[in-house]
């Protein structure tokens, strides 16, 4: 009896730096994969290359090459160990005590859990932070060209739409926000708030938003 044919994923994140990573993109391709698949990621982000050599250290699978073709990195993993999707139950929980990534950027922090087909960020947003200085240099756009469904943990921020119009959320506040959007914190305090993704949107969103990695 023959083994199970072993298959090569391309999994191109090119371009996309926040919910979802390059990296939480190979953590869902590896939660699809069965053992002796290879999972070929690009990605664009700076150092993506050391978060990857690092994941598959933690996560038991291996890494077998590693090449860069102009400003893209182009990634191998071998699967070696069954992804999460297999040990999957009907309730399940993890904290962000203990986050699958960590991003620290110019006056921010983003933490990232992945439960079941949702990825959820925790971001902290600094006194001072605003999309236009400190993450248009690294998106290379005129405007965050993502969109954010939030819940505001503590303190403010202020949004400025493309077509003009303008949103001020503070805590308890629900909030979507579409692309072509600067922000900004207001006050003294930092702005903590919770963004959610569906495995669905993270197909189809660009990624250069509010905390790139």
């Amino acid at each position: 009896m023959q083994g199970a044919i072993s298959k090569r994923k391309v999994v191109d994140s090119r371009g996309t730096w926040c919910p979802p990573t390059p990296l939480t993109d190979l953590f869902k391709a590896w939660r699809e994969a069965s053992v002796g698949d290879e999972i070929e990621l690009w990605a664009t982000e700076p150092g993506i290359d050391a978060d990857v050599k690092a994941w598959t250290l933690k996560s038991g699978n291996q890494l077998v090459e590693v090449r860069r073709e102009d400003d893209c990195t182009k990634m191998v993993v071998r699967v070696t160990r069954m992804g999460k999707r297999a040990l999957e139950t009907a309730a399940s929980k993890k904290s962000m005590n203990q986050p699958d990534e960590v991003k620290d950027t110019p006056g921010g922090r983003l933490q990232l859990i992945t439960v079941g087909d949702f990825t959820i960020g925790l971001r902290t947003l600094q006194p001072g932070w605003r999309w236009s200085t400190s993450m248009k240099p690294i998106a290379k756009t005129q405007t965050c060209q993502v969109r954010h469904i939030g819940y505001v943990v503590s303190g403010r921020m202020g949004f400025a739409m493309d077509d003009g119009a303008k949103l001020e959320v503070g805590p308890g506040d629900g909030f979507d926000v579409h692309p072509g959007h600067d922000a900004w914190t207001i006050g003294k305090d930092p702005f903590v708030f919770i963004d959610l993704i569906t495995a669905a949107e993270a197909g189809g969103r660009a990624s250069n938003s509010l905390s790139p990695r």
